[in-house]
């Protein structure tokens, strides 16, 4: 048990490293948080029009209407411009608790990661590194690419990193690690 919580606290401190680099230095994700200097005008009218906090798929028909009228509707709207709007009616800057509960599920997903690599039956660095690799790529495939089919999100390729980079780390480190479990078992 000890092997799992130091693999799971050095893994938590890899990906949490790893999303502080992609997030805010050198800042892989910037494509889709870029500035606008018509943002003051924007949130402005966001406020005035009474929007209630929430996420918003701009440019698609009103759900109250009939089948044919939605169809008619979205007819109209192919071409068109669209958005998706994630407003929140207060700006925080406490970091503390999103930080924490970061770090938190970060040894959750380390955890889980190092058990996967203790039930397999053939432990190569090969087997752990492609089975690492899998979870990233299940991770990257089930939500950013899922929603970048539909939604363009502009930063798709540093999702694919995000995929790829810290899982096979915790791959060749869970291998070690898991290598020196199986060696005081014996």
């Amino acid at each position: 048990m000890k092997q799992k919580l130091l693999f799971s606290l050095i893994g938590a401190i890899i990906i949490f490293a790893w999303q502080f680099l992609s997030y805010a230095m050198p800042n892989f994700h910037r494509a889709a948080s870029t500035y606008t200097p018509a943002q003051d005008s924007i949130l402005q009218m966001l406020e005035e029009a009474g929007l209630s906090q929430g996420m918003y798929l701009l440019g698609q028909p009103d759900p109250s209407l009939s089948r044919a009228e939605q169809q008619a509707s979205m007819d109209k709207l192919e071409g068109k411009p669209w958005a998706v709007i994630n407003y929140q009616k207060a700006n925080s800057m406490s970091m503390a608790m999103p930080m924490i509960r970061g770090l938190l599920v970060c040894f959750v997903i380390s955890f889980l990661l190092f058990w996967l690599f203790l039930q397999q039956k053939n432990p190569t660095l090969t087997n752990r590194l492609l089975l690492a690799l899998a979870v990233g790529m299940i991770g990257f495939f089930f939500i950013p690419y899922a929603n970048f089919i539909w939604y363009k999100a502009p930063d798709i390729f540093a999702h694919f990193a995000d995929g790829i980079v810290p899982w096979l780390i915790l791959g060749f480190l869970g291998h070690k690690m898991a290598a020196l479990k199986t060696k005081t078992v014996n």
